[in-house]
């Protein structure tokens, strides 16, 4: 059995059309082949079986069918996988029996097919046509539920590789040679002519780092842990930039409650520092502000001649979002401003 036919029999167990068409015609077919055979191999010709009869036997066979798929997508909101996977199977063994039981009794033993019913081969063949479905749906539950385990198993290890991939970034923005220059210049001024300022600084330089291993193996933190790191790390760009550089924040008190990716501020408002030029007759502006839905950072243009962007920053924070939530993360670039809009989990 090749991977088409896997997908074929996975997809069985879908809500669509087609698949829904498709699991009909294939029940219904295989419930008028067993009363067909139980029928001929019975060779008793004072057994009658009418139209209507084989239609019954197509409902009780769909009936069946069709409590294990709504049993299935039930699950999917209330039984998450991979967590829920061992109890997903098992409950579907159950129900299966348990309507069998309770449809062959209501539909065949209490109706006028009980009086050929009771001949051995029928119920012979009856119970093989049911075990039949039973396995081809378990197999497409089961397939399905399996198709959906991997995906999600793929998708932890795609936002690892995002995460491991961000993180390096991350490092590299904060232990390059020019950054470390800066501040450790900056700190070696402030220890001769301002002491008192120098401790602080060396607080805020610690704080960064710190937060920036203690934060590499999450995938979310809270908002409110991510703006205690930035000011540590804004902190540290005023004491070098003076007044060429503004940063205004607006926190509602609901969007403190909410998460981000770690480092996602961060690399919004490196990003403004590294494209733009911050002088003090010019200086660079950059306003973060949160509403209960999102976060916004906003900086005026004042971009260098001679920049580059490969963009690889916003494009990893995207796609880190992307297996978070189905929100987008919108970037809009006017002309005067630059912002980047991005989702509050």
């Amino acid at each position: 059995m090749n991977n088409s036919d896997l997908h074929f029999i996975s997809r069985l167990s879908d809500y669509t059309v087609q698949s829904f068409l498709t699991r009909v015609a294939l029940v219904s077919g295989t419930a008028a082949l067993f009363l067909f055979m139980a029928v001929s191999v019975a060779g008793d010709a004072s057994i009658d079986v009418t139209l209507f009869q084989y239609l019954r036997t197509m409902v009780i066979f769909n009936i069946i069918t069709e409590g294990n798929v709504f049993f299935d997508h039930l699950a999917e909101k209330y039984l998450p996988i991979p967590e829920k996977i061992s109890l997903r199977l098992i409950l579907h063994i159950v129900i299966s029996l348990f309507l069998g039981v309770v449809v062959l009794s209501t539909f065949i033993l209490t109706g006028e097919m009980a009086l050929f019913f009771v001949h051995p081969l029928f119920q012979l063949m009856i119970l093989f046509g049911l075990i039949f479905i039973f396995i081809l749906i378990l197999m497409s539950v089961t397939m399905r539920i399996i198709e959906k385990w991997i995906h999600s198993i793929r998708q932890l290890e795609e936002l690892k590789n995002l995460q491991l991939a961000s993180d390096y970034q991350s490092l590299q923005a904060q232990l390059n040679p020019h950054f470390l220059f800066n501040n450790l210049s900056v700190l070696k001024s402030m220890i001769t002519y301002e002491p008192d300022a120098a401790v602080q600084f060396t607080q805020n330089f610690t704080d960064v780092y710190r937060y920036v291993l203690e934060s590499k193996d999450k995938k979310t933190i809270k908002l409110s842990e991510e703006l205690e790191f930035m000011e540590a790390y804004t902190a540290l760009h005023k004491e070098r930039m003076g007044a060429s550089l503004g940063i205004k924040t607006s926190i509602s008190k609901d969007a403190l409650k909410k998460e981000i990716p770690p480092m996602a501020l961060q690399l919004l408002v490196e990003n403004a520092l590294k494209h733009n030029i911050a002088l003090k007759d010019a200086p660079l502006q950059i306003a973060i502000e949160a509403r209960s839905d999102s976060i916004t950072v906003t900086n005026n243009l004042n971009p260098k001649e001679s920049d580059f962007s490969e963009k690889t920053g916003l494009k990893n924070l995207s796609e880190r979002y992307a297996l978070l939530t189905t929100k987008p993360v919108k970037v809009r670039h006017e002309e005067e401003t630059f912002e980047v809009e991005i989702p509050l989990l």
